[in-house]
């Protein structure tokens, strides 16, 4: 790259004492005067760097160490602050870099929240399910959707539409969901079943029925709705395609079927991301997460087999290539016109003399 540029440059030179116009040599050889005139600069000496006057003092560095000397555990922007109180300002950029290089900037792992941890592993159906309830509007008044949703599928195992929720509710919805899933209440083994700390939930006849029953009552933390998230996902979900759509259902029939038609769609056409997405129908009655990651691969395999005949076909389809290119040149042969640059500058006359020539014509 650098012998095409001085080749260039000494091309300009030559024709300039010929007296051509710069512009005019460089347009021929297609580069630039921008770039010419960079090159001619890049070949002095360096121009030698200037101080900014932005850079922080020595003073100013002596103060940074000497809050990180006191305070090892400050980081850049905390340094930022001791040293705006102190009336000394400095950007928390500047601070960091100096800090970066005297070697003083430490890696920094944020304590992860403890509530974000999962307090369960659900690796099958029917494990643990989630129980709430969310507000709509039936003729005009306030009414709550109730559901019970699988932690594993997210499948909603049962739903009703109620006027207001009391423990009676919370029993026969869960109830509803062992007869939906085909579990016996005589089973050894029943959902976990997780809810809030509502009155409904936390009421002595809520707990002894599923004391009675040998099911698990699992009670989120306060202010923790992460502890349900899945539920509350669900929520947010009908909510914005079904509950806000309508607005105000007519009455409790009319919303029983509307709500009991988008869960059938949510199940089973309904594609999640969390579950790969699959639907939640499909998840439920594979029941096994191997079995999905195999399903998804063969998924894969398939369509990179197809995309791959289709390009194969689209190939043997294409018709032969025309011959063409210049006379007595292959068709890929490039002709490079720089091999002929000289010539054409000997043969054309200068500016001056085509003036010349028109004027006395």
């Amino acid at each position: 790259m650098g012998n095409q540029k001085q080749a260039v440059m000494d091309l300009v030179e030559r024709h300039r004492d010929e007296g051509r116009r710069i512009s005019e040599v460089l347009g021929s050889v297609g580069v630039a005067r921008s770039s010419y005139y960079r090159w001619r600069k890049g070949q002095g000496e360096k121009t030698e760097q200037r101080q900014s006057s932005y850079q922080i003092t020595e003073e100013e560095r002596r103060l940074i160490e000497e809050v990180k000397e006191a305070h090892p555990e400050y980081r850049h922007r905390r340094i930022q602050g001791v040293l705006q109180i102190k009336g000394v300002y400095l950007s928390a950029s500047a601070i960091y870099e100096h800090l970066r290089q005297k070697g003083w900037v430490e890696s920094y792992d944020r304590r992860a929240a403890p509530w974000k941890e999962p307090r369960y592993e659900v690796w099958q159906r029917n494990l643990m399910w989630g129980c709430d309830w969310t507000k709509l509007l039936v003729g005009g008044l306030r009414w709550y959707l109730l559901t019970v949703i699988d932690f594993y599928s997210r499948l909603i195992v049962a739903f009703d539409v109620v006027p207001t929720v009391h423990a009676g509710h919370v029993k026969a919805i869960y109830q509803a969901g062992l007869r939906g899933q085909g579990i016996s209440v005589h089973s050894e083994r029943k959902p976990q079943l997780r809810v809030d700390r509502g009155s409904p939930n936390t009421s002595g006849i809520t707990q002894e029925f599923f004391e009675a029953l040998g099911a698990e009552l699992s009670f989120a933390r306060v202010r923790r709705p992460t502890d349900n998230a899945l539920t509350e996902r669900f929520y947010g979900t009908v909510k914005q395609e079904e509950i806000y759509l309508v607005g105000n259902y007519p009455d409790e029939t009319s919303a029983r079927e509307e709500i009991g038609r988008y869960i059938e769609t949510y199940h089973r056409s309904r594609p999640h991301q969390a579950l790969f997405n699959f639907t939640p129908a499909h998840v439920h009655a594979v029941n096994n997460k191997s079995a999905l990651l195999e399903e998804l691969t063969e998924l894969k395999r398939r369509t990179r087999e197809r995309r791959k005949a289709y390009w194969a076909e689209q190939a043997s389809s294409r018709q032969k290539p025309m011959e063409g290119g210049c006379p007595g040149k292959g068709r890929g042969e490039i002709v490079d016109p720089g091999a002929y640059t000289e010539e054409i500058f000997d043969r054309q006359q200068p500016d001056f003399q085509k003036a010349n020539d028109e004027g006395q014509k």
